[in-house]
């Protein structure tokens, strides 16, 4: 018998599949009645662990965040003061703004008169001090303080806009059209902090301008009540810019009432604001403007921005 060739032990496996053809058996073969590789029964078995699976994730995150929201209280901060990133130093803020497009500049330039552009920093200023009037109309519970009368428990103490002057109004549009412009200092919150206040003119630092000074001399002898004040003041940051700046009017106090802190997140809690109206300022003149905050427990310092604000006005 004659030897067979190799090839002739073999049984020929049929012509090669085209990818396409390998595609679609892949997806469906109808000989194994397989489904992308998988049969019905383990495509069953595997979308059952993973709902399995999902479900105990998703409620062991749902209990761990239920857990962490325990140790939360939405209104007292769990890290206060010192043991917070803000600190116990607080900084000023003024009003109004710069528009957000301008977000690197504390520039507050206008042309003043009927036909100035002054129209922006009036309304800035509108929509700022539109809580105060809002929350004072709207009956919310707030309490009439005063230096020897301190707010009542729970409640928030009352800060009427009308004592900001008649020039500092939006229906005399504060000031800008006048050319008398009115710049908002407010002294930025901090909770739970009080402020140590100068018992005396004896204990006011060095460093701290004359005509406060004398300002603080003056109130102790008429009402020492009124020493119970975080004092402000506002001046020009070179001699040059000293020159320029002109006459600044405070109201209603030179400095923030002590008894409006601490600020506790009571419900209607608005913080109080100082009007400085610029008398005197020159046409075309850039004046730089340094604000500081005094009390005992106020360090300021220009480049860390505490208790103080820089800002620049420039009237045309």
């Amino acid at each position: 018998m004659a030897d067979k060739k190799p090839e002739e032990f073999f049984v020929g496996s049929g012509p090669k599949p085209t990818k396409w053809q390998s595609v679609k058996t892949f997806i469906w073969n109808s000989e194994t009645s397989e489904f992308m590789g998988r049969t019905g029964v383990n495509w069953a078995k595997i979308t059952i662990f993973y709902v399995i699976f999902y479900t105990l994730l998703a409620g062991f995150f749902a209990g761990m965040l239920m857990i962490f929201y325990q140790t939360l209280d939405f209104k007292i901060p769990k890290w206060q003061n010192k043991d917070s990133l803000i600190g116990t130093n607080p900084g000023l803020g003024f009003r109004p703004m710069p528009p957000e497009a301008q977000v690197d500049s504390t520039l507050i330039q206008f042309k003043h008169g009927i036909k100035g552009d002054w129209q922006y920093w009036v309304h800035s200023l509108t929509e700022f001090l539109e809580p105060y009037e809002t929350l004072t109309s709207s009956g919310q519970e707030f309490t009439n303080c005063d230096f020897d009368k301190p707010p009542q428990e729970g409640k928030a103490c009352n800060f009427n806009v009308e004592l900001l002057g008649d020039h500092c109004t939006k229906e005399n549009n504060f000031g800008y059209e006048l050319g008398k412009p009115c710049v908002l200092i407010k002294l930025n919150k901090i909770f739970g902090w009080r402020p140590e206040v100068y018992n005396s003119s004896a204990e006011v630092p060095e460093d701290m301008p004359a005509d406060l000074k004398s300002y603080i001399k003056d109130i102790e002898t008429g009402n020492k009540t009124h020493m119970n004040m975080v004092w402000l003041s506002c001046e020009g940051e070179t001699a040059n810019d000293k020159e320029k700046i002109g006459t600044i009017t405070y109201t209603p106090f030179r400095g923030f009432p002590a008894y409006y802190y601490p600020y506790l997140n009571v419900p209607g809690y608005l913080t109080p604001v100082v009007a400085l109206q610029f008398g005197s300022l020159q046409n075309g003149q850039a004046v730089n403007v340094e604000c500081k905050a005094w009390a005992n427990n106020i360090s300021r310092d220009r480049q860390r921005r505490l208790g103080s604000v820089h800002f620049e006005i420039r009237m045309d």
